[in-house]
């Protein structure tokens, strides 16, 4: 598994892919929850999880041929993704209870006392981490899908070869 999370070189198969997906999907809704629960400190581990990401989507991306320079374009298009999803899914977690706290927090931004605000936003973080979770797995789930698609390129290539071939080191 470690060769898997961080290394970014060779090429993998889906299966290999959809294995990394899963861990860094539970690794990030974990992050996610600790954060809102444990404090935002810990939002700071999220970005140990960009490393093992690049490796995984750099290696499939390797696999159909690719430069894992794309992983941008995949990062990229997933803050796209995320965001305009979380527009249309917001309304629909808030209800009245966060609409006052944000409503709150408003107020106490506009009369200099950030520390209040800040007091709220932890508390509408905690109302909404089942969105935040929704929004992770979802996110990761169609960047998974359109990458983990892309066909394999059936011959060795620059990143090496076939994986699952008896050159390849199916388990790195």
């Amino acid at each position: 598994m470690g060769g898997l999370l961080f290394s970014p070189n060779g090429r993998i198969g889906r299966n290999r892919f959809w294995q990394g997906m899963v861990v860094l999907t539970v690794a990030s809704v974990l992050v996610a929850a600790g954060a809102v629960m444990l404090g935002t400190l810990v939002s700071l581990i999220s970005y140990l999880l960009i490393y093992p990401y690049i490796c995984v989507y750099g290696k499939r991306l390797h696999d159909a041929g690719l430069t894992a320079w794309w992983v941008i374009g995949v990062w990229f298009g997933t803050m796209v993704f995320n965001f305009i999803l979380s527009l249309f899914l917001t309304p629909i977690f808030m209800g009245e209870e966060e609409m006052a706290i944000q409503e709150e927090m408003t107020e106490r931004m506009m009369s200099g006392d950030f520390a209040g605000m800040m007091e709220g936003a932890e508390i509408l973080a905690a109302e909404l981490l089942p969105l935040t979770i929704f929004l992770t797995v979802v996110t990761n789930l169609v960047a998974a899908i359109v990458v983990g698609l892309l066909p394999t390129q059936p011959r060795e290539n620059k990143h090496g070869p076939v994986p699952g071939s008896g050159a390849a080191d199916t388990f790195g």
